[in-house]
């Protein structure tokens, strides 16, 4: 096998306290860290190794970064397919620095200053190490063989932000998306702009696929809980789940975690999903994945492993979890929150999988307490000071003997030296993986159709209750609760352009600009074919006669040229729908989308005909004249008090009042302008198909409201609302 490995801070060493006060450590290894989605190209333990290590237990170094001017660390190890090389990134940065808590300097020496990121490929037999293609300052990383030889990395070689959305703070690193390549790294070209966050670590699945960890924060995927606030997003680096496609970048579907669901383990533990990240899978052909709390647990917590479903297919209703996916080790946790405990002694946490003979599980192994969620330098050494070894966390590898694992004495060491953390190894053995033939277009164009867009999936998970809706929200799909299914006329599509700016110049609920692409009218049958601009990221939902949206994704895509994407319904994942070929899709043209225009604008459109249809009765008691009053109005501070919508009942006025998305004000829903009390105003009725009587907690149409606003004013204000009510 070949891995990665970094020095374990060993005691004991002094430090200064922030009084001034020298204080032993015995066990600083507590501060040390390894990659994860908060460190993710600098801040974790160097300098680094890669090592080959011999089934007798003999050890060759391929790629020392130990004495190298500029300080690095070797990770990512990617064996190709005929078990004969290694692809792999060097991560460097500009010094070795100290780690640091709570105002001290600690022993722990960490990747400093983050520079670049570059893929080498050794060969096993010479040793020999040759870098690939590179850009200089651009960060390649977790690179991935694919079955004609090429690879597949992820890279930072498109400048981009994330979605800027409302008290959200953007991370202050570079952001990466999935790059294809020849195997010496020329010819790159990106195969997912529509990854608006970040995708990395790519990895090669036996059926020819490539599944990935992506991130996902647009529109209300970032804001599943509330964190004890009004719209206050949960932790941002932990919303990761994982994705798939085929090996040319295209068909992208959902995997795990796209409904922020989570498992019961046979302890009756419940095992929410948090950062989903570092792949492998078993010869048996399951999938598995680590489950993480971001930033302080090394990038270790739980393993799960599931069944591949046919592509397309999540899993079963309601949550979308893949039938039989299993816990690895219920003795691990990946809580923000020391390991468990048996006999005084911490545990550990676990993660990196990867299948081995027998069909057990290498993985990366945690011994001891293995987190830094929260304490004083003195705290930490006190609830570790009795551990074995003066073990604070001394991560190695070892391999399963059961699945699931009950217990961690059911574990093999294969190696954990006491002076270094071993991780992230990959077994060196020769595989077959299948190559799949994609559906493609006769000239290279990009289409995308369904079978049935009638019959679909998006009923929210819970019904429909007011002011707690942010949770169904949160999901990468969803219907206005209650609507019939056959109000969906049309597909709608909006292009989606990735925020090349370090400033937020723009103001939407969504985190990116849109252009409308146009609408696709559903045939007879409920199906539609539509040709599509090739690599742009597109957002899709379903309207209604008016051209109202009913059912939305919030999730980005885009097909790669030539490609032919086929859903069997609307966001139909649990089960196959509808056969493409029995559709009148399937002989249909499709409708050309390839040119966009404009969405409508608060300034440009909206206001002035607020300004034409709305003064001369509404002058202070509606703030139409004031976009951030208008639409993001959270506490309902600029609502008169008598017309306010109460939901608490506490006395603090601004969680009396608070109201969480998909509401950004009392005028505003953020998914959807028929459940918008602005839109129903504008249209003089209730549109969401209940009425003020349905329930007494909601917000309410109110008395009769006549107005002399026009079909195509009514259909702007829609449009506006539904593409993200941008300013």
């Amino acid at each position: 096998m070949v891995y990665t490995r970094v020095p374990r801070t060993r005691g004991p060493a002094t430090v200064t306290l922030r009084d001034g006060t020298e204080f032993r450590l015995e066990s600083p290894d507590v501060w040390d860290a390894l990659p994860d989605t908060r460190r993710v190209f600098s801040g974790f333990n160097a300098p680094g190794q890669l090592i080959l290590r011999n089934p007798d237990g003999s050890e060759r170094l391929l790629f020392d970064c130990r004495g190298r001017a500029e300080p690095c660390v070797p990770l990512d190890a990617a064996v190709s397919l005929d078990g004969e090389r290694v692809l792999f990134s060097v991560y460097y940065g500009e010094r070795l620095g100290n780690g640091w808590w709570d105002g001290v300097t600690l022993p722990n020496r960490v990747l400093s200053g983050a520079t670049q990121a570059r893929l080498h490929v050794v060969n096993l037999e010479t040793g020999i190490v040759t870098p690939l293609a590179h850009r200089p300052g651009v960060f390649d990383v977790s690179p991935t063989w694919l079955p004609d030889g090429r690879i597949m990395f992820a890279s930072s070689r498109q400048r981009f932000r994330e979605p800027w959305m409302h008290w959200i703070s953007p991370n202050n690193r570079p952001h990466t998306q999935l790059y294809i390549a020849d195997a010496d790294g020329r010819n790159a070209v990106n195969v997912t702009p529509h990854e608006v966050s970040t995708a990395m670590h790519p990895y090669l699945l036996a059926s020819g696929r490539v599944a990935y960890g992506s991130h996902w924060l647009s529109h209300n995927l970032a804001y599943s809980s509330t964190n004890g606030g009004i719209n206050w997003p949960g932790t941002l680096d932990n919303f990761w789940v994982v994705m798939d496609m085929d090996a040319r970048g295209g068909d992208m579907t959902a995997l795990l975690g796209a409904h922020r669901t989570s498992i019961q383990a046979s302890t009756g533990r419940t095992k929410t999903m948090k950062a989903l990240h570092f792949l492998g899978q078993r010869l048996n052909g399951d999938i598995c994945v680590a489950n993480y709390y971001r930033g302080n647990n090394l990038g270790l917590g739980d393993v799960f492993c599931w069944p591949p479903e046919p592509v397309g297919v999540e899993g079963a209703l309601p949550s979308f979890l893949p039938r039989g996916i299993y816990n690895v080790a219920d003795w691990s946790k990946s809580n923000d929150e020391p390991s468990f405990t048996e006999n005084g002694e911490f545990l550990g946490k676990i993660g990196y999988p990867e299948g081995m003979d027998g069909d057990q599980l290498l993985l990366t192994v945690g011994r001891g307490y293995c987190t830094q969620v929260s304490g004083t330098v003195q705290s930490f050494q006190r609830a570790v000071v009795e551990q074995p070894e003066k073990r604070a966390c001394d991560v190695g590898l070892y391999h399963t003997t059961v699945l699931p694992s009950r217990n961690m004495q059911d574990l093999v060491k294969v190696v954990d030296h006491p002076d270094w953390h071993e991780f992230g190894a990959r077994v060196v053995r020769a595989r077959s993986v299948e190559n799949p033939v994609p559906m493609t277009t006769h000239d290279s164009s990009c289409q995308i159709a369904s079978s049935d867009a009638l019959t679909g999936e998006t009923k929210p998970r819970r019904p429909y209750d007011f002011n707690n809706n942010y949770v169904t929200a949160a999901n990468n799909g969803g219907e206005i609760d209650g609507l019939p299914a056959d109000e969906l006329t049309a597909i709608r599509f909006w292009k989606v352009f990735p925020n090349r700016s370090d400033k937020a110049e723009f103001k939407n609920s969504i985190g990116n600009r849109l252009a409308l692409l146009g609408d696709v009218p559903l045939l007879a049958d409920g199906s539609f074919k539509a040709q599509l601009p090739c690599d742009v990221p597109f957002l899709m939902a379903g309207v209604d006669a008016k051209g109202r949206v009913i059912k939305r994704d919030q999730v980005p895509q885009s097909l790669r040229p030539g490609e032919k994407r086929v859903c069997t319904g609307c966001h139909q994942h649990s089960s196959p729908g509808r056969a493409y070929n029995v559709s009148l899709a399937f002989a249909a043209e499709p409708v050309r989308l390839l040119d966009a225009r404009q969405v409508p604008g608060y300034e440009n459109n909206i206001k002035p005909m607020f300004e034409r249809r709305c003064l001369s009765c509404h002058v202070d008691d509606v703030p139409l004249m004031d976009y951030d009053k208008l639409v993001w109005d959270f506490f309902q501070e600029s609502v008169p008090p008598e017309r306010r919508v109460q939901v608490s009942e506490t006395t603090d006025p601004r969680r009396r009042y608070g109201l969480h998305r998909p509401y950004t004000s009392k005028y505003v829903n953020n998914m959807f302008a028929r459940e918008s009390l602005l839109y129903w105003k504008a249209a003089n009725q209730r549109t969401d198909g209940r009425t003020d009587a349905t329930f007494a907690d909601d917000i309410d149409f109110g008395p009769n409201h006549p107005v002399g606003i026009t079909t195509p004013e009514l259909r702007s204000l829609a449009e506006w609302l539904d593409s993200g009510a941008p300013r």
